[in-house]
């Protein structure tokens, strides 16, 4: 039974990090955008949408752990061993 556990945890993290990162993007995105503009000569407007980008990516792949391993402790301490 620890496969299936470890099954439905994966899945669950990767929708989990499909839909944060969906939800994240566009908010972080405006905010690179209105930093980019308000600062037009700093040394990071340039790629600032770039660095949203990373730290929106990385948002979302710590959510998907967690929701992972939540799920997994879950349904692995939920079935009974046989």
């Amino acid at each position: 039974m620890k496969i299936k556990a470890a099954i439905e945890g994966i899945v669950v993290g990767l929708v989990s990090i499909a839909l944060s990162y969906r939800v994240l993007i566009s908010p972080a995105t405006l905010a690179a955008i209105s930093i980019e503009r308000k600062f037009p000569e700093a040394w990071f407007s340039g790629l600032i949408t770039w660095y949203a980008t990373f730290v929106v990516m990385a948002v979302a792949i710590v959510i998907g752990g967690v929701a992972c391993r939540v799920v997994y402790k879950q349904v692995a301490g939920s079935t009974p061993r046989s």
